[in-house]
């Protein structure tokens, strides 16, 4: 997408919203509250605690399981973020700049095409993620007075509210259960779609394709063009990633010496060979190279799940919080590091779980970036 559509795009996506906001804000429609760019819509539910049996044990045992989940995706925040700090910012490792966590803006950080399986995916894994809170809940004995479904912008997202009262009064391992249970299940989903990914994708692996050319590469004078998708290197068929790499290595073409590689590629369409002549003294031929796939709709669908699941479990444990008067936002692993420490410490505990909330924000903050996602 150029400048000049992404422009358009954006203007006519807020014209389209205020026309929304102002054909419905006056209307009474129940349950239905609206914003500039914000649209809630509270469902009618209402659920009393879970009575004694089975299916409350069970659900009282993914409770459990789900405080080792979220502690493990608390410290693998931690570690992934604490890398990325040290490499960014102390150590100062080339191109480390580059890498952190990345806000998804269509048309700049990643494409329509893939943000439309995006959209899908967040708002599947929400509603699991919202969920897993209301069952929790209720199996240990705190009712849910009500749910609902939010439009932010072009994001889904869903609520659950469970009692108030109840909640506080509920002992301490019923809340860090209940505040565990959503990433637990993006944790479990996180899992399974990575788990039906390495499965699909032998089967479905259909050659590589180019996504870049170094300029003034051996593979720019042959006239080699992002889009082309390689399927044979010197007659060798190739249908993943590693099988290319290892051609490539075979044909000389990663290396000092001079090698000419042919490359068997199909480009609108067509099929033809294109020969890279590499002298001596150059090390690669100058392409990057992602990989191709039959029914890759398909294979966009199931990454954006595992990336998406994953995703919302590392930042829903990172204890942080947006401390803004009036609307205050809070993960789930902030408030159950704030029960936590309350309990142990009482105010200084309190005191101490909004500054480690604060200094994870601004950790959060200071690792973004507007490098491009690429799926799969």
């Amino acid at each position: 997408m150029n400048g000049t559509t992404a422009v358009l795009a954006a203007a006519l996506f807020v014209v389209a919203w205020l026309l929304l906001y102002v054909s419905l804000r006056n209307r009474k429609v129940e349950g239905l509250t609206v914003y500039p760019f914000i649209l809630i819509y509270r469902l009618r539910y209402s659920r009393s605690p879970l009575g004694p049996g089975l299916k409350s044990k069970l659900v009282k045992v993914y409770g459990v399981a789900g405080l080792a989940a979220t502690a493990f995706a608390m410290g693998y925040f931690y570690f992934v973020s604490g890398s990325l700090f040290l490499e960014r910012y102390l150590v100062r490792v080339p191109q480390a700049s580059a890498e952190g966590f990345v806000p998804l803006i269509p048309g700049v950080t990643v494409g329509l095409y893939e943000f439309m399986f995006i959209l899908i995916a967040v708002g599947v894994a929400v509603l699991i993620h919202e969920f897993s809170h209301a069952i929790v809940s209720r199996a240990v004995g705190v009712p849910v007075k009500g749910a609902g479904l939010l439009l932010m912008a072009f994001v889904p997202a869903a609520f659950v509210e469970p009692d108030e009262g109840s909640l506080k009064a509920a002992p301490l391992r019923s809340k860090v259960m209940i505040y565990a249970a959503g990433v637990a299940s993006n944790v479990a989903l996180g899992f399974l779609f990575a788990y039906i990914i390495s499965l699909l994708i032998p089967s479905l692996a259909s050659g590589i394709t180019i996504v870049s050319v170094e300029a003034n590469s051996p593979a720019y004078v042959a006239g080699l063009l992002p889009g082309m998708k390689i399927i044979a290197i010197n007659g060798a068929p190739v249908r993943t990633v590693t099988q290319g790499l290892q051609e490539l290595i075979r044909a000389g073409a990663e290396g000092a010496a001079p090698a000419n590689v042919t490359l068997t590629v199909i480009y609108n369409g067509l099929e033809k060979a294109v020969t890279v002549v590499k002298p001596a003294g150059v090390d690669h031929i100058g392409i990057e190279v992602v990989q191709s796939f039959r029914l890759d709709w398909l294979v966009e669908l199931l990454t954006s799940f595992y990336v998406v699941n994953m995703g919302l479990a590392l930042i829903n444990a990172a204890p942080f919080a947006f401390p803004l008067p009036g609307f205050g936002v809070e993960s789930d692993g902030g408030q159950m590091l704030r029960e936590v420490l309350s309990r142990a410490a009482g105010r200084l505990g309190y005191a101490i779980s909004a500054g480690v909330e604060v200094a994870t924000l601004l950790l959060i903050i200071s690792l973004l970036t507007l490098a491009p996602v690429r799926l799969p």
